[in-house]
C-alpha cells in the first residue's frame, strides 16, 4: 500500500476506484470495463465512441523515484505487448472500435524520461499496423491530477471529505507513546556498538535520546512554517516505515549496518521526491529525529 494525494491505495484498490472514475467520466462516450477474466488483454476498459483505452498501475509500496520509473516503464512495455499478443481476442471485445488513445493511469509520474519512453513505444506500436489500433495510435500518461474532480465526487457521495490535492498525513507524536523508550535506546545502542567502551555507548544513547525528545517540537515547528512540506514529509516517512519494520525482521545486517542503511535510504527518498523539494540539510534533520523515534518505539529493531 502507498499513500497518494488521493488517499492510500494498493494496486487492487487503485484499479477498483479508477473503474468507478472511468464510468463516471466517460460513461457518455460508451465506456466499457474489460474484466481480467479469462485473460488480461492490456486494457482495463475502453470507450466505444472515442476509442480511448485505459490501463491502471499503482505500486504496492513506496518506491525510490528511479525504481518507480523503472516499474512504470516495465508495466507500460508489458501491457502494450498484450495489445499485439491478444489481437484476435481484442477484436472480438472492441467490435468496430479501434483504439486511438491508450492512457496509462498511475498516481504519480516523477520522471520526464517516462514521457520519452512512451513516445518510443508509441512509434513501435504504430509500426505493428494492427487491425484494432488506429493508425495514429497515441499513448498518454495520466497522473492523479487528471481525475481529482471525479475522485472527489465519489468521496463526497460516500460521505467523505474531498481531497484538496495533498494527503492528510501526519507523523505520530512521541509524547503519546507508552514504550519504555529509555530502555529501548540503551539496548539498541549497545547492540549498535558491541565491544565499545561504556562511555561511547552512553554518549550515543544521550544523542539519540535528545533527537527523540526533540521530535514533536521540531515537526510542529516545521508544520507551522510550511504545512505542505510537513505533509509531504509525513507521506514519505509513513510509507517508508513499513519497509523499516520488514527489514528489521528479515535483514542479516548488523544493527549498525541496518541503522545506516535505513538512514541512507530515507535520506534518498526525501531529497529525490519531486513533490517535496528540500535540501540535504533539512532532510538530515528529518532523518535524525525519525530514526531516533523508530529506535525508541521499536519500529526499527534488531534480531539478537
Amino acid at each position: 500500500m502507498i499513500t497518494t494525494p488521493l488517499g492510500k491505495y494498493t494496486g487492487i484498490t487503485w484499479e477498483a476506484e479508477c473503474q468507478l472514475v472511468f464510468k463516471f467520466k466517460h460513461g457518455a462516450d460508451g465506456y466499457q470495463q474489460v474484466p481480467a477474466s479469462p485473460g488480461d488483454y492490456g486494457i482495463e476498459g475502453f470507450t466505444k465512441r472515442t476509442g480511448y483505452a485505459f490501463q491502471c498501475y499503482c505500486p504496492e509500496k513506496q518506491y525510490h523515484q528511479d525504481e518507480l520509473y523503472e516499474n512504470q516503464r516495465d508495466k507500460i512495455n508489458k501491457d502494450l505487448g498484450k495489445l499485439k499478443k491478444n489481437t484476435a481476442e481484442l477484436q472480438k471485445i472492441l467490435g468496430d472500435t479501434k483504439i486511438s488513445t491508450w492512457c496509462f493511469v498511475t498516481p504519480e509520474i516523477n520522471r520526464n524520461k517516462l514521457l520519452s519512453y512512451a513516445q518510443t513505444k508509441q512509434a513501435e506500436v504504430r509500426a505493428w499496423d494492427l487491425p484494432h489500433l488506429d493508425k495514429n495510435f497515441t499513448i498518454l500518461l495520466h497522473d492523479h491530477e487528471f481525475y481529482v474532480q471525479e475522485f472527489n465526487t465519489l468521496r463526497i457521495s460516500a460521505g467523505l471529505p474531498p481531497c484538496l490535492g495533498s494527503p492528510t498525513e501526519s507523523l505520530p507524536k512521541v509524547s503519546m507513546s507508552h514504550e519504555p523508550f529509555d530502555e529501548n535506546l540503551v539496548r539498541k545502542c549497545n547492540l549498535r556498538m558491541p565491544g565499545k567502551p561504556a562511555r561511547q555507548v552512553q554518549s550515543l544513547v544521550a544523542l539519540t535520546t535528545k533527537s527523540f525528545l526533540d521530535h514533536d517540537t521540531y515537526f510542529q515547528s516545521l508544520y507551522d512554517r510550511s504545512p505542505q512540506t510537513y505533509v509531504n514529509i509525513a507521506r514519505i516517512v509513513n510509507a517508508f516505515e513499513l519497509e523499516v519494520q520488514e527489514w528489521g525482521l528479515t535483514s542479516d545486517a548488523t544493527p549498525e549496518q541496518l541503522t545506516e542503511l535505513v538512514k541512507t535510504r530515507l535520506m534518498d527518498f526525501l531529497v529525490t521526491d519531486r513533490n517535496l523539494n528540500i535540501d540535504k540539510s533539512t532532510a538530515s534533520e528529518v532523518v535524525r529525529r525519525t530514526i531516533a523515534r523508530w529506535l525508541a518505539i521499536c519500529e526499527l529493531d534488531f534480531n539478537e
